[in-house]
């Protein structure tokens, strides 16, 4: 499944402007902060909940039991918990990212009007790309002769990659059952499927739901993307991509990801996708409470729905 930038939903409030795709169990959200900035808006709201998000322009400040400053160009993760934490962002600041939602998230035009939302229209020029996104976490990059370059971090519950494909790339691996939220930054992808064929296009999010049937990325010339896994599934399926469960291999060897005795992937992994180094740091752990307020205050945190559907506004 793919969305196109400008086929994005828009909502505002406080001044704000949010665009947004529901992709499965999860979504897709790009925030444009005001040329006066963040204060005052829906997008400071204090929260415990995990964020998984990237900054596509200007910068963002983490404020809690640390501060961090995110440029553009940084994937972060904020892992759960107390104390409570928010963000402040500079004006025309432009921040994205993943966030899970609940199954009965009502985003059709009158529930989003009864929560103070205004429609907007998204039909302005896509925002502009960075060419690279990288993991503010330590990570390394996994490289497959010639072909991919992998780099890898775990993030709490997902386990977030940004590939780069070289020329003629992807063609002679085999299928993956894995599913996968992403983001494509340069070029053009051709997400193969055992049932269907889309090509994916720069600023194209994407969604690949857990096989089968199987999916598999063809890059015809080259391309870079950048999505999340959730961890978890990795033990569930034994149809993986050869790069991302070496990935997942080594940040089990290195005590970056807990591992779970029951996962089946345990006893199935193969040893020859634990070639090359990938390492990230997942702060805070693994979340495994369930994940509220999916797209609240205006990124994550309470504000649009609980996992009951229900405004927390």
């Amino acid at each position: 499944m793919r969305v196109a930038p400008r086929e994005l939903r828009g909502v505002s409030r406080d001044g704000v402007l949010v665009r947004f795709a529901v992709l499965g169990p999860v979504a897709y959200v790009e925030v444009d902060i005001p040329r006066a900035g963040s204060a005052g808006t829906g997008f400071e709201t204090p929260s415990q909940n995990p964020g998984w998000g990237f900054v596509l322009r200007g910068h963002v400040t983490l404020h809690g039991q640390v501060t961090r400053e995110f440029t553009a160009g940084t994937a972060f993760y904020i892992p759960p918990g107390a104390p409570d934490h928010h963000l402040t962002a500079a004006g025309g600041t432009i921040v994205a990212g993943f966030v899970p939602v609940a199954p009965d998230l009502d985003t059709s035009d009158r529930a989003l009007r009864r929560q103070g939302f205004r429609l907007a229209s998204t039909h302005s020029a896509p925002t502009p790309l960075l060419q690279t996104i990288r993991s503010l976490e330590p990570s390394r990059v996994l490289r497959k002769a010639g072909t991919i370059d992998v780099e890898s971090a775990p993030m709490g519950e997902w386990l977030f990659m940004r590939t780069t494909y070289g020329p003629m790339s992807g063609y002679t691996g085999g299928w993956c059952d894995l599913p996968h939220w992403g983001l494509v930054l340069r070029g053009d992808l051709t997400l193969t499927s055992e049932s269907d064929v889309e090509l994916l296009s720069s600023g194209d999010v994407y969604y690949c739901p857990a096989g089968p049937p199987g999916h598999a990325f063809q890059v015809p010339d080259s391309a870079t993307s950048i999505d999340y896994t959730p961890v978890v599934e990795f033990g569930r399926t034994e149809r993986q991509a050869e790069r991302r469960n070496a990935a997942w291999r080594q940040a089990l060897r290195s005590g970056l990801i807990a591992p779970d005795p029951q996962d089946k992937a345990l006893r199935i992994a193969d040893a020859k996708a634990a070639a090359g180094t990938v390492r990230g740091t997942a702060h805070g752990g693994p979340w495994r409470g369930r994940q509220q307020g999916a797209l609240g205050g205006w990124f994550r945190g309470p504000g649009w729905a609980s996992p009951a559907g229900r405004s927390t506004r």
